[in-house]
């Protein structure tokens, strides 16, 4: 991927991000889940998480057994929200922030929840538009219990979501997929994305690693990637 090192005269592209454990460092519902968890519990968590990350399980199936394993209720998503911003993964504020400054498209498409994304999205002006994720159901009582049907809880939804874009004639230029997870490099490989970058900044998956056109490890990396014309690994 060639662009002008000139953010004035750079090319308008489309760069779609995934959220948990690229643009934050962790995985946001996990990290919730924790608190009100301990020891084997916790250990299932994180081997349901892999499974689907790896492309193992399906996703779906993966966000109904975190829930019901998690017993989350709404005021852990709101602490989540709120506490959000601290998770940024290193550097990624410096690479949203030049994209932003060249005039490129922004997206954020992830299996996690709007109300954690958002205000993130909000801090570096991205339109709500641009991003899409799931919403959680919470009962009479406040306990989350599932997330609303649509293609952000489903298996290959995030592809679903590309596909539509594309066909509203929504993403501009070279179409770049970022992110850590098989489903983020589905897009690529469905032919919904002209580039996959693959993101190993908090956890480096062997097989999106050995599937990526560009892996990079760190956001510093991915800056000296999109700012100059060495190919930075």
């Amino acid at each position: 991927m060639k662009m002008d090192k000139n953010p004035d005269t750079a090319r308008r592209n489309s760069f779609i991000f995934d959220f948990d454990s690229t643009i934050v460092a962790v995985e946001t519902l996990d990290t919730l889940i924790r608190r009100n968890l301990s020891g084997e519990e916790g250990r299932r968590i994180d081997d349901i998480t892999r499974l689907a990350m790896n492309g193992e399980m399906d996703f779906s199936d993966s966000l109904a057994a975190r829930l019901r394993l998690g017993r989350v209720r709404r005021e852990d998503f709101a602490r989540m929200a709120g506490e959000i911003m601290n998770f940024l993964t290193p550097g990624m504020e410096g690479v949203l922030k030049f994209l932003t400054r060249k005039g490129q498209a922004l997206f954020i498409v992830s299996g996690g929840f709007v109300e954690i994304i958002r205000p993130v999205a909000q801090f570096f002006d991205i339109p709500d538009d641009h991003c899409f994720a799931n919403e959680y159901i919470a009962d009479a009582g406040g306990r989350v219990v599932g997330v609303r049907d649509g293609p952000p809880a489903r298996e290959g939804g995030k592809s679903e979501i590309v596909r539509r874009l594309r066909e509203q004639n929504r993403l501009p230029g070279v179409v770049v997929m970022l992110g850590d997870g098989m489903s983020d490099y589905r897009v690529y490989a469905d032919g919904l994305a002209d580039l996959f970058i693959g993101c190993g900044f908090n956890v480096a998956r062997p097989n999106v690693k050995a599937r990526s056109p560009i892996f990079v490890e760190s956001a510093a990396a991915l800056l000296a990637l999109l700012s100059g014309p060495a190919q930075a690994r």
